[in-house]
């Protein structure tokens, strides 16, 4: 594991029962981990509240700030306010019962003694996103678009229009084939 996402583990073997609160930030570092992703950059402030009892850990994670990902209009990069809250539960356990997995429940052996939140962090943060990113979306500006993007689109958009209704009009010549074909049947 990197030495980033290092940062991301929480150590669960010699906590006492009860609540204990972990903070973190998530920041361009964290996402340049994960390749390939939709997310370029971000500053984001995670909290986990981790609630340990004696073979079962629930966790509350709480994230609020801000990612940058592409405007699915011009490309360019837009900053989106981003929250999400949800909950883990990890079992404690050397067996599993295979009719409680679910993706809400990981289980750890007893052998473990740290947690990698860092996966589902990153996971959490991307499907908090909205499905469609464009300025505008979210309190961002409109302004913000690319203007000659948009006019190259436009542009685009009317010449496929275009080509739509010339590609409906038919040449008559086909037509009276067409006749021909019919009357043979």
């Amino acid at each position: 594991m990197s030495k980033i996402l290092n940062r991301y583990l929480v150590q669960f073997k010699g906590l006492a029962v009860g609540q204990h609160v972990f903070s973190f930030d998530v920041d361009k570092a964290f996402f340049d981990e994960f390749e390939g992703g939709e997310i370029s950059n971000g500053r984001l402030s995670v909290e986990v509240i981790l609630n340990r009892l004696s073979n079962m850990i629930e966790l509350d994670f709480f994230i609020e700030g801000d990612v940058e990902v592409k405007c699915d209009r011009c490309l360019e990069v837009l900053t989106i306010p981003t929250e999400f809250e949800g909950k883990l539960v990890v079992r404690i356990s050397d067996s599993i019962d295979e009719s409680e997995v679910s993706d809400e429940i990981w289980y750890v052996s007893s052998n473990e003694h740290e947690l990698s939140l860092a996966q589902y962090i990153y996971e959490s943060i991307c499907l908090s996103l909205p499905l469609q990113r464009y300025h505008g979306i979210l309190g961002t500006s409109t302004d913000d678009c690319d203007s000659e993007m948009l006019e190259r689109l436009q542009t685009l958009s009317l010449d496929e229009n275009q080509e739509v209704r010339e590609a409906d009009t038919t040449d008559s010549r086909w037509d009276k084939l067409k006749d021909l074909m019919n009357n043979q049947n």
